[in-house]
């Protein structure tokens, strides 16, 4: 369902979709995840210090919090600069994130990447904008992070869906490569569409707009809409430092 779920659910974990207003985990927290079509992976619980796109880019800053006395872990959008040496994740709260908020952050696993272009598949990987990725250039390469699927991948799955709905079901209830920010197209699929949510339990998504008629056949989602590109790219402990030369 491109969704990733922690591993180990304790009171107090707050879920991977979705921002919190308060720091309901120390920032820094890592948590093992798995997701049903990309498998394993590892999220670390951070404070969003400037906004941040969905599933941005991003570099992590300790913060020493001379008040509290403790390490305050901010994440912000990956500067569009040359050997950096700074370790990289990605916002996974399937929302844009602003100011203040706090989220996960895919440090190890695969995922989509926002960003300016499609990239070949088996291919590295550089930051081409402020949170985005694109063709790697000279500096700007993150070390630790590989394509596997280009921006132009598409999945097809037979769908339904009522006329004036914004939801779109799958029998089966199998959503899996679905997400948020693909952009969807198909017979009765309202124009522009793209994928708002997607249920966890895989019985359905959530578009952008309402269904134009009736949905009874495949829809297709696209993984850009030729400004935004979402790479598939899979992170280890990625750095934003660019390639010894």
């Amino acid at each position: 369902m491109s969704i990733y779920k922690l591993d180990d659910q304790y009171i107090g974990y707050p879920p991977v979709i979705g921002a919190q207003a308060t720091e309901v985990l120390r920032g820094g927290f890592i948590a093992a995840a798995e997701d049903s079509v990309f498998g394993g992976g590892e999220l670390m619980f951070a404070r969003v210090g400037s906004g941040i796109r969905n599933y941005g880019l991003c570099v992590f800053t300790p913060v020493w919090d001379a008040t509290n006395f403790r390490m305050t872990w901010n994440a912000s959008e990956c500067p569009n600069t040359a050997i950096l040496g700074r370790p990289v994740g990605v916002n996974m709260a399937g929302v844009a994130l602003t100011t203040g908020q706090f989220a996960w952050f895919l440090i190890t696993g695969t995922t989509p990447v926002n960003g300016t272009a499609s990239v070949a598949a088996d291919t590295v990987v550089g930051i081409t904008a402020a949170g985005q990725v694109g063709a790697n250039t000279a500096g700007k390469q993150l070390v630790g992070a590989r394509v596997v699927t280009p921006a132009t991948n598409t999945v097809v799955k037979s769908a339904i869906g009522s006329s004036g709905s914004n939801v779109i079901s799958f029998p089966g209830s199998n959503n899996d490569g679905y997400f948020v920010g693909g952009v969807l197209t198909g017979t009765g699929v309202g124009a522009a569409a793209v994928v708002s949510f997607v249920d966890p339990m895989g019985a359905y998504i959530l578009a952008s707009v309402v269904n134009s008629a009736a949905i009874a056949g495949n829809v297709t989602q696209t993984a850009n809409d030729a400004t935004i590109f979402y790479n598939i790219v899979t992170l280890n402990r990625a750095v934003a430092q660019g390639a010894i030369t």
